[in-house]
């Protein structure tokens, strides 16, 4: 069983390290773009009532998209950081008429998440009585703390109970409501599961593939591909 619940794809970035003329979620995968990669999985759970993507005020490239006809997507102006964006989201919903239980955010600019890690996460979430749960994998590489000022090695990092964080994340509706009520204007969080620890502490983890890769700079394209045709999503 899948509780009821609205997405949000944050997509009012500009992309500045891509160096590119558009903004990463609009580049093309194939005959696709990075965005609609990203959220073609969640179209795939009928629990999933409607998606909400915040774009930037003169972003005019996704009226072009054929998801921009889905009756189950909604575009609306996001804010100046990532936070102030998901928040008009999250207002956005909670004017709607639509039942909903949780809220989940996901990036629009990972394309290789695969619809079974959500499915498991949804599915142990919605019976599990937790706040909060994001998508994640162990670290394996071996982590260094460095000296700011010089580069030079201060110490290694325990690695045994580190993990990567992905996307998606999802959150009990009133949990992210409260959350965003409790912000203060000095506070800046890298993502929303760092808001809900502040104001509530348990956030759960579930082991994700490791492949669920965000597109930061453009050389990331040709992995993302390489990664979609893996999955059978894309012809080789």
């Amino acid at each position: 069983m899948i509780n009821p619940f609205v997405a949000i794809l944050p997509s009012a970035g500009l992309g500045e390290r891509f160096n590119s003329d558009k903004p990463k979620q609009y580049s093309l995968i194939g005959s696709k773009t990075v965005m609609e990669f990203s959220l073609e999985p969640l179209l795939d759970f009928s629990e999933c009532l409607g998606i909400c993507i915040p774009v930037s005020e003169n972003d005019s490239y996704w009226k072009s998209l054929d998801i921009a006809n889905n009756p189950k997507i909604s575009f609306i102006e996001g804010g100046e950081t990532r936070l102030s964006s998901v928040q008009l989201a999250v207002n956005y919903w909670k004017s709607s008429s639509l039942d909903y239980m949780n809220i989940l955010i996901h990036d629009s600019v990972r394309p290789c998440v695969r619809s079974s890690d959500i499915r498991a996460m949804l599915e142990s979430f919605s019976i599990s009585g937790d706040q909060g749960a994001i998508l994640s994998s162990p670290v394996t590489d071996t982590l260094k703390e460095v000296y700011e000022i010089d580069g030079y090695v201060k110490r290694t990092i325990d690695r045994k109970n580190l993990w990567k964080v992905y996307t998606p994340q999802i959150f009990e509706k009133r949990v992210l409501e409260e959350a965003f009520n409790n912000l203060k204007e000095e506070q800046n969080f890298t993502d929303e599961s760092g808001m809900v620890e502040e104001s509530f502490g348990k956030i759960k983890t579930y082991n994700g593939a490791p492949d669920n890769i965000k597109i930061t700079f453009s050389e990331d394209m040709n992995l993302a591909k390489s990664i979609l045709i893996t999955q059978g999503r894309i012809a080789e």
